[in-house]
């Protein structure tokens, strides 16, 4: 089935690497009982947990561009970045090592979290080749001696940057603002909606904004950040929308222009707590309902943080005369059983304290 985002720019979809990776469109469901709960008419959930197999969640929108670039320039391998315990780190290796990539990662110390050991487990399993470093100019470095010292050279390494969030990958997400266009229309909502979902490396909120515009969408995207605010902000997005919509128009000139699109975008602060990666009681509330309301787990650092936004926004009546829609961006794809049978002695020593209190 052709997308609406290729049926709008079929030139486009012409002359942008991309590679088949996502099971889509994910499907927007209701959440009576949820929203039932809150007090609201209504409650609709997109399903991105279910985006692909065997890994689902909102990075393989991205990697389906940004590694079809990596084939299309005949590289061999793909190096990125993230914390320990980072979905799209792990989503970069699966999906890399399916299209006969290897993967290189520099990894960050993270708070520990239920997941992060069995993401280190994963990767050992996926032959993901994990370099720790103590911060952010120590990874630049290592990733520059990666690609140094690789046999096929430099050129051979395609980097991708941190949460997939580049021009080209932010483009997986405006055709995500499409795909949900459509689906709301669908649904007969004629309601203006308002979409929630964590904001990290911005990526994901900033092509959802920009092909909602372009779609002809009035919907509102409440991002939710994960990060510090001198690391995240709506300007931030916005200069993201423009370098997507930029790279976007090199290939297709009939793409129109995109315009300052804050007044598109609600950002909210207020549920980060104390730190990435540190749960909040709200966002351990949200976790609990959604998993009793609506059988949908959700995780402590990024998607908890999100839905605590909307139950607060429906509790004080901030959702009067809007659709709300839950945007579900973590995998919830089983993991493969034999985790626990992972060598961990491959893994770098750095690392092993992940595994301490598993």
């Amino acid at each position: 089935m052709t997308r609406p985002f290729d049926r709008r720019f079929p030139q486009l979809a012409a002359r942008l690497p991309w590679r088949a990776l996502a099971d889509l469109p994910t499907a927007l469901e209701p959440a009576p009982r949820f929203s039932a709960a809150l007090g609201i008419p209504s409650l609709l959930i997109k399903r991105d947990d279910l985006s692909a197999r065997p890994y689902g969640g909102n990075k393989v929108r991205k990697l389906e561009y940004l590694l079809g670039d990596a084939l299309a320039r005949g590289c061999d391998a793909v190096l990125t970045f993230g914390a320990a315990g980072s979905n799209h780190v792990l989503a970069t290796s699966i999906y890399a090592r399916q299209l006969g990539l290897d993967c290189h990662a520099v990894i960050s110390d993270q708070v520990q979290t239920p997941w992060v050991a069995d993401t280190l487990r994963w990767h050992l399993q996926l032959g993901t080749q994990l370099m720790p470093a103590a911060g952010y100019a120590q990874m630049l470095e290592i990733a520059a001696d990666i690609r140094a010292r690789h046999p096929g050279g430099a050129d051979q390494v395609y980097q991708i940057p941190w949460g997939g969030s580049s021009p080209l990958g932010t483009i997986g997400f405006v055709a995500a603002g499409f795909e949900i266009a459509a689906e709301l229309a669908a649904l007969g909502i004629r309601g203006p909606a308002r979409i929630y979902l964590a904001c990290g490396t911005m990526g994901s909120v900033a092509g959802l904004v920009l092909g909602l515009y372009l779609a002809g969408s009035d919907a509102t995207v409440v991002g939710v950040p994960i990060l510090p605010q001198e690391r995240v902000s709506a300007s931030a997005v916005a200069a993201l929308c423009k370098a997507a919509c930029a790279e976007m128009q090199q290939r297709d000139a009939s793409v129109p222009s995109c315009p300052d699109l804050q007044s598109r975008l609600e950002f909210r602060s207020g549920f980060l707590g104390t730190g990435y990666a540190q749960a909040t009681p709200e966002g351990l509330e949200a976790m609990h309902l959604a998993d009793d309301l609506a059988d949908l787990k959700v995780e402590t650092t990024y998607t908890a943080k999100a839905l605590a936004c909307l139950i607060a926004d429906a509790r004080s009546g901030r959702l009067a005369g809007y659709v709300p829609v839950f945007w579900q961006t973590w995998n919830s794809r089983p993991k493969p059983p034999e985790l626990k049978q992972a060598d961990v002695r491959h893994l770098p020593a750095s690392l092993r304290k992940y595994l301490a209190a598993d």
